[in-house]
């Protein structure tokens, strides 16, 4: 896998954002862009536009349901409690501080802060302002970028006057006003200003962290699935002493956004306690194909896309998306199908416990045989099973401890959740 651009990664996820609330597709591009107009003409400096980039991209990532169980919502989709789920979810996956303030305070209106204002003030400010006006141009498609501008401009307490005056500056661009209405020229614009930015592998884990905590938590059945499938995939690729550091963190990366898919698939769907229709199961299946889209649309994903999207797929031609058999499977999907179901089998879910590696084992054979999944890499998890479960319950427990973190910060106060000074 080669450098991966800060830029392409954050496209990735906002197209995976966008399955979760369909009626605000396009919206963190369209905020992005007009937070780094505002910032522009604000000069803020680069470090705090390329954070402003992170957190405009991610600044919904809240409104995805946390559960604690089936039965209660840590948060409900408000203004308070998805800003402050946005800020548990970046807090928890080690991301910039800055880039959590942000997402923390996208909604704080200007007022609302202490004085003197801390330093990330303004810069979250741009991104609320730009927020509001994404909202006000949606609300009426016929209204011009001016005359949008000129609804906000008379909200003062919610805006910086520095933000007011780079509004009115803003609504006077006729070259921004065509670009607002112009996916492929905003992300133009967007990748012009920070395309050079490029992810060291510390950095690519960590956001794609971030974004498999989203997906686990989308549904409680599953809350730590994607990290017990990564984590088990690395270590098989490892086993068979055929891959380099590259290859490991390209299979890691791949077991974390496997399911990102997911994201596209109702949750009455995804929690449904009976057999699953012909026509629900149609639905669910397509996660796999949606999974290997989206991180196929991301430049250097090809192998991640590859990988984790063929986690369904059978050695005898019978899986999906794509009825790929044997002939046509490599090692590395191989060895994530083997991944996902071991996880599977073995994890603990709200409504069973994970069985005991001897039954499990049974099940992972049974399949082999039937030529579902690969017989030599199923050799190789029985000879290391020990190992290989031991490094997922790790992990996976791990997660299950990021997730109660998660859910104290979004319960808490919002005592000394401010914006770093």
């Amino acid at each position: 896998m080669r450098p991966i651009r800060l830029f392409d990664l954050l496209m990735g996820f906002s197209h995976a954002l966008d399955l979760v609330t369909p009626f605000l597709a396009g919206h963190h591009v369209r905020v992005t862009f007009l937070s780094q107009l505002l910032a522009a003409r604000l000069r803020l400096p680069q470090t705090t536009r390329k954070h402003m980039l992170m957190a405009s991209m991610l600044h919904d990532i809240g409104a995805i349901p946390l559960k604690s169980d089936t039965r209660d919502l840590v948060f409900e989709q408000n203004k308070n409690q998805h800003c402050r789920a946005g800020w548990a979810f970046c807090k928890t996956a080690g991301l910039p501080l800055p880039v959590c303030d942000m997402v923390l305070h996208h909604h704080t209106e200007w007022q609302a802060y202490a004085t003197p204002r801390p330093q990330q003030a303004l810069a979250a400010n741009c991104i609320h302002l730009a927020d509001r006006l994404d909202i006000a141009l949606r609300a009426n498609n016929k209204q011009s970028l001016a005359d949008a501008c000129k609804t906000q401009q008379v909200r003062e307490r919610e805006y910086a006057p520095r933000a007011l005056a780079a509004l009115a500056d803003l609504a006077e661009d006729a070259d921004a006003a065509a670009l607002l209405y112009s996916r492929e020229g905003m992300v133009n614009h967007l990748a012009a200003t920070f395309g050079s930015v490029l992810l060291g592998p510390r950095q690519l884990v960590g956001l794609c962290g971030l974004f498999s905590q989203t997906i686990d938590s989308k549904s409680p059945f599953t809350a730590t699935h994607s990290l017990g499938v990564a984590h088990t995939a690395r270590m098989l690729l490892k086993l068979t002493s055929m891959a380099d550091s590259r290859d490991l963190t390209t299979m890691y990366v791949a077991g974390l956004l496997h399911d990102i898919g997911k994201l596209a698939v109702p949750l009455d769907i995804l929690e449904k306690p009976e057999a699953l229709t012909p026509e629900e199961m149609t639905i669910i299946q397509k996660h796999a194909q949606i999974s290997m889209e989206l991180l196929g649309s991301i430049p250097g994903f090809s192998c991640v896309s590859e990988w984790g999207g063929r986690h369904h797929e059978r050695i005898d031609g019978t899986g999906y998306p794509c009825q790929l058999n044997a002939a046509r499977l490599t090692l590395p999907m191989r060895i994530i199908a083997v991944a996902d179901v071991f996880t599977a089998l073995t994890e603990d879910r709200p409504y069973r416990k994970g069985m005991p590696l001897t039954q499990a084992m049974s099940i992972i054979v049974s399949m082999a045989e039937l030529r579902y999944l690969d017989m030599p890499t199923v050799e190789l998890l029985a000879e290391h099973v020990a190992l290989v479960n031991h490094e997922r319950i790790r992990a996976q427990r791990r997660a299950a401890a990021n997730f109660v973190a998660m859910r104290r910060l979004c319960a808490s106060t919002a005592e000394g959740m401010t914006l770093t000074k």
